[in-house]
């Protein structure tokens, strides 16, 4: 049996200043992203040249994914990034849906 990696990858610019506050933020909401219906883990990098943070994470289906992002508007999670991305949000956040391929 072949089970697909449905990987997500979410790139965060945020300002210089805001940094630790947006390092805080994440880590209390990475308690519920991962235990969101279908998520299989998060992993976060944070970029040692600039102010960018990467969160891989692995879910059981893109569509799993879907509904966390979705809730995460619900609950006001642009009103709690506020001024910390680059750009604003949803503008300072890239997010890319991947899946693995065996060459």
């Amino acid at each position: 049996l072949c089970m697909i990696e449905n990987k997500i990858i979410a790139e965060f610019g945020v300002k210089e200043d805001q940094a630790e506050a947006f390092k805080s933020m994440l880590a209390a909401a990475l308690v519920e992203t991962r235990s969101f219906e279908g998520c299989m883990g998060v992993d976060i990098f944070e970029d040692q040249e600039k102010s960018v943070f990467n969160a891989l994470s692995n879910w059981s289906s893109h569509s799993d994914y879907d509904k966390c992002p979705a809730w995460r508007t619900k609950q006001g999670i642009g009103d709690l990034l506020g001024p910390m991305p680059e750009g604003g949000f949803p503008e300072g956040l890239v997010v890319r849906k991947v899946e693995k391929v065996d060459i």
